[in-house]
């Protein structure tokens, strides 16, 4: 009876809204008309609603939306990650709608201001089946307003307070709304500046495998023996290991150096050069445009048309090329009395300097629309992008050795070394391009009635073709991969009303809905599965729950199995062991041999509203979510250097023949299994101060009232095991064990507060996480021990109320935006600590954090009329 109500109140309403308004009435204003509509239509359906039985979790009106501080939706979705986002390893971006419809891409919306969105909802990944996705990612869905226009301009400037680092950043973007139609273009541009080691408090040890200098360092050959017993005399102590003077009064008018000269270097070799020349983060220039188009076609059909282009350099610094050189005795630079080895770094950063060029491109539609009383949505996009990553190889010093061993008194083996007698070696190239093009259609409709409602469906039929062809040349050994996958996909959802309070079937139990699921996947490779069901109850209105389980395959991507094989030199790892940091070469790239993971996920969430009511002063959110996954065959790129994974997978390991660890490689691979177990809790409140309590003067109050804001989430990990292969024990993550640089902590928590009132907002946030450990055993270099890091960021805004009453020449003021942001407040690093208590090379802070606390100023114009 209800829905036949509402339907003969809107059969009644058509006729009047397409009747023309006379001249001689006045027109109301927008928000009077936009007010009575809305109270109209919500009846029905409400503008922008999501299909489906599933509700938001959280909602977010225009008023609380200014209170977060976001400029652009972009900011917006940055600053609420911990809201949006599942909180799962590995899960995929969330899923983004505009007015409850499929867009062509984040690009087409994330520059719009934050001032266009009339309301922001925050849904399960339940929802995503209901668009054709798999229900693994959440829904975020933005409705906009009917009528705006913008021009904005932003200018940024980023600064690390430990120096070395600096960014600036500018962009532009233009926006109009009309209807449902939408014009949007941008520019980006961003520069980074390289932060080498030098300017960080980087601290490299001695070793086997590296104990070379600038200047140079002295030792026995073979390495560890003693140099020279009549140095040793001098130094009162056994002498393996040297530095070379480096001051001038050290040396003689010929160029050689006493004994004496080399005992105060004993024990304490040199080991500057490197860290001046050995970057810690890459410098960039990035440049992007983007623009998109969205027309009605017809009555109910809409067409977005969008191109996003993006180009980046990233240029990084690998150190100085190494070098051991024999100096033979009766050198007229050696004042020893038999051959020894002299290590040195050789003067050349240009010969291990690493650059990355990046382009990709895309070209994508949105189209939604009707046919009868299905929508249907139809999407598709073509990519293309490229890169080419160039690595210098150190050079060739054969000339300068040659001249050394044949005693030239012209060539000092401690001194600076002529370019002629250096030859850069070939350098490695790797360039990589690939395509995809991929098509999509969406149908979603009512399949019949019964008395608790409709069942409704959404069937999805897409394509995909990708291809990938990767050419690398690495110590002038050419190598060739390719990757070409089509897929062809269906999917469908139902969705059964079983009860239903507003239809008098099963009222106590208010709202249930069961749903069913599947998908197939016909691919080039390897043919997927899925299929899943999902209960949506919601006894009330202010209390919902959602049960799902799924079963799915997920296919490795193009990167991960056709990238070109790049060769990384003189990267710090900590080898578990020997319990030492030591310098490896480092393998990176695709690997063709990678399988499709299956995984099991069951989910169960709750979410409540205690308090809160449209327009209402208060507004709290409560919401609790389990989450059970199982997935095997899992696909992990090559983490850890531990005794248990060397021992699973000893092919990606390289040692000398003293057991020196020398290489790795870290290619993806997949392991046999991961099981994991968490709860992710959260609550949202929203408080708006000094609100009338009146409805009539709820919205001009709501301009005028200061609001605070706070989201507090946690996160609590039950189990974390992952199999490495087949027969092996579990590791548990949990306690001990690890495939992470840093270790799995158990708890984690995020918290946002902001405080906001006329065009004046504050906005704290950080996170905490807990401390963990990764135990090798007693006989492996023991355990690493990670303290507990909070990490707190603070931002304040102004921004000139548009309104603001000034003379002719400052009214330009009004839409300024001026904020200043401290981002890591505190200087937080991360403390890791060995069973001595000592902080291994390899975890040294700035390793693990090179940018520490950063100060960013920003300065934002805008033109809005509305």
């Amino acid at each position: 009876m209800v829905l036949v109500s509402v339907l003969a109140l809107l059969q009644i309403a058509a006729p009047v809204q397409e009747t023309p308004v006379t001249p001689t009435v006045p027109t109301p204003p927008e928000s009077e008309q936009t007010g009575l509509v809305d109270s109209l239509v919500i009846k029905a359906a409400p503008r922008g609603k999501t299909e489906g039985p599933v509700q938001p979790d959280l909602t977010l009106d225009a008023a609380e939306i200014e209170g977060t501080g976001a400029s652009t939706v972009q900011e917006l979705v940055a600053l609420l990650e911990a809201e949006i986002s599942t909180g799962e390893p590995d899960a995929p971006p969330p899923i983004y709608l505009a007015n409850g419809r499929r867009i062509s891409g984040f690009q087409e919306i994330s520059g719009l201001p934050a001032q266009a969105i009339q309301r922001m909802d925050v849904l399960s990944p339940a929802a995503a089946l209901s668009y054709g996705y798999r229900p693994n990612q959440r829904v975020v869905n933005f409705i906009l307003r009917k009528n705006f226009r913008s021009v904005a301009v932003e200018a940024e400037e980023t600064g690390a307070t430990g120096g070395g680092r600096h960014a600036e950043h500018v962009d532009g973007d233009l926006f109009r709304l009309a209807g449902e139609e939408r014009t949007t273009a941008g520019f980006d541009w961003r520069q980074e500046s390289t932060l080498f080691e030098a300017e960080r408090d980087i601290v490299r040890a001695p070793s086997a495998t590296s104990p070379y200098g600038l200047v140079g360092n002295v030792a026995g050959s073979p390495f560890g023996s003693e140099i020279d017993p009549a140095l040793s005399a001098v130094a009162g102590g056994l002498v393996t290991l040297t530095r070379a003077p480096d001051t001038a009064a050290d040396w003689a008018a010929d160029g050689a150096a006493s004994l004496s000269a080399f005992a105060p270097g004993a024990g304490r070799p040199e080991l500057t050069g490197v860290t001046a020349n050995r970057s810690l983060l890459p410098s960039l220039g990035q440049g992007s445009f983007k623009a998109a188009i969205t027309r009605d076609l017809a009555r109910k059909v809409s067409v977005t048309l969008s191109v996003n282009l993006e180009d980046a350099r990233r240029t990084s610094y690998l150190g100085l090329p190494a070098t051991s050189v024999k100096l033979p005795a009766g050198s007229p630079f050696s004042p020893f009395a038999r051959d020894v080895t002299v290590y040195r770094y050789l003067d050349a950063p240009w010969s291990q300097r690493r650059e990355v060029d990046a382009f990709k491109g895309q070209l994508a539609m949105a189209a939604n629309g009707y046919v009868g009383d299905w929508r249907w949505s139809l999407t598709g996009n073509y990519d293309r992008s490229a890169s080419e990553t160039v690595t210098g190889r150190g050079v060739d010093s054969s000339a300068w050795k040659a001249a050394i061993a044949a005693r030239d008194p012209a060539v000092n083996p401690f001194g600076p070394v002529p370019r002629a007698l250096l030859k850069a070696n070939a350098r490695d190239r790797a360039k990589s391009k690939s395509k995809a093009a991929k098509a999509e259609l969406v149908l979603n409709g009512d399949l019949a009635e019964i008395p608790a409602g409709r069942i409704s469906s959404t069937v999805k039929v897409g394509g995909e073709r990708v291809k990938q062809a990767s050419d690398a040349v690495r110590a002038n050994v050419p190598t060739h991969s390719a990757y070409d996958r089509r897929a062809v996909s269906v999917q469908g959802d139902i969705d059964v009303p079983l009860a239903s309070r507003s239809h008098e079937v099963l009222p106590a139990l208010g709202e249930l809905t069961a749903s069913l699921n599947a998908g197939y996947d016909a691919q080039t490779y390897k043919d997927r599965l899925a299929f899943g069901a999902g209960l949506h109850w919601s006894p009330d209105k202010l209390l919902t729950f959602n049960l799902s389980v799924s079963q799915e395959e997920t296919a490795p991507n193009a990167n991960q199995i056709a990238d070109p094989v790049v060769l990384t030199p003189s990267v710090t790892v900590f080898d578990f062991a020997t319990g030492q940091s030591v310098t490896v070469s480092r393998l990176e790239g695709g690997n063709t041999g990678l399988m499709n993971d299956r995984r099991k996920v069951l989910r169960a969430g709750v979410n409540l509203r205690p308090v809160g009511r449209e327009n209402g002063p208060t507004r709290l959110t409560l919401n609790a979510n389990y989450v059970r996954t199982r997935i095997e065959d899992p696909i992990s790129s090559f983490p850890l250097i531990t005794p248990a994974l060397e021992a699973a997978f000893p092919e990606r390991f390289t040692r000398n023949a003293d057991g020196a660890l020398t290489a790795i490689d870290s290619r993806p691979l997949n392991f046999e299994a991961i099981d994991r177990e968490e709860l992710r809790g959260g609550i949202n409140l929203t408080r708006f101060l000094g609100q009338n309590a009146n409805k009539g003067a709820v919205k001009k109050d709501r301009k005028q009232a200061g609001q605070v804001q706070l989201s507090v989430n946690y996160t609590w990990r039950l189990r974390d095991e992952t199999t490495l292969r087949r027969g092996l024990t579990p590791l548990d993550l949990l306690n001990g064990a690890s495939t992470s640089r840093r270790g799995q902590p158990k708890r984690e928590l995020s918290f946002r507060l902001n405080a906001f009132k006329q065009g004046v907002g504050f906005n704290l946030n950080g996170n905490w996480r807990g401390g963990s450990v990764i135990d090798a055993g007693p006989t492996n270099g023991g355990a690493l021990r990670f303290d507990d890091q909070t990490t707190i960021n603070l931002s304040a805004f102004y921004e000139v109320p548009r309104d603001v009453k000034a003379g002719a020449a400052s009214k330009w003021l009004a839409g300024t935006r001026v904020t200043l942001a401290a981002d890591n407040l505190f200087y937080s690093r991360p403390i890791v600590k060995d069973a001595k208590g000592v902080t291994p090379q390899a975890y040294q802070a700035d390793y693990l954090d090179p940018l520490g606390r950063t100060m960013r100023l920003t300065f934002r114009k805008s033109l809005i009329a509305m």
